[in-house]
């Protein structure tokens, strides 16, 4: 059975069938829409609190200052952004990400699904190298400034040029490392430290 419908001089054709499908479809997925947005909203409030936790953890502990006194700390400083701050937003990032995940899977749209699921099982890897570079680098720069620190004190020539080269190692170090751990490909940072632990044999 159909409805004609006149309107501005044309004519609609709707059926009842497909107004049945609309309806019975609609209420089957206002449930999971519901209960998508809740997921959200929990995840937004969840992500905003972590973040602000884990960042005034952080600056709680020094961290900041911490970093403040390195290479690598100027070099971050310098572009604007605090270290609690920037751990703040990453740890923000990876609990909407989750949430997204979580809301898509529960709307059941498999290729958004598939896809989510690509980023929020990198992200853990992606975190784990930024802190590991962040931190490692850092480490490289306290190990390098003992280094001049005590070559002075003992008025060792040369303690420059032997702090220099333990900080270019341990970056290197650190950058294969971290980078292996983001799943980056660092064959040619391999090569290099390979041909340095030759050279100093």
């Amino acid at each position: 059975m159909k409805i004609l419908i006149y309107g501005s001089g044309e004519l609609i054709v709707m059926s009842y069938e497909f107004l049945a499908n609309f309806v019975a479809w609609f209420a089957a997925a206002l449930p999971r829409v519901v209960t998508a947005i809740i997921i959200l909203i929990i995840g937004w409030a969840v992500g905003r609190i972590l973040g602000a936790v884990i960042a005034k953890f952080l600056d709680k502990i020094g961290v900041d200052d911490a970093l403040r006194k390195t290479a690598v700390g100027k070099a971050i400083e310098k572009s604007g952004i605090t270290l609690p701050k920037f751990f703040d937003v990453l740890i923000r990032v990876f609990i909407y990400l989750i949430a997204v995940f979580a809301a898509v899977n529960v709307l059941e749209i498999t290729l958004l699904t598939h896809y989510m699921q690509m980023v929020v099982e990198y992200l853990p890897n992606f975190i784990g190298g930024v802190f590991i570079l962040i931190f490692g680098l850092m480490a490289a720069d306290f190990v390098g400034d003992a280094i001049t620190a005590i070559g002075k004190e003992a008025k060792i020539e040369y303690a420059d040029l032997a702090s220099l080269a333990v900080r270019g190692v341990l970056y290197l170090v650190v950058l294969i490392v971290g980078l292996s751990t983001m799943k980056i490909d660092v064959g040619i940072l391999n090569m290099i430290v390979t041909a340095i632990s030759w050279g100093l044999a």
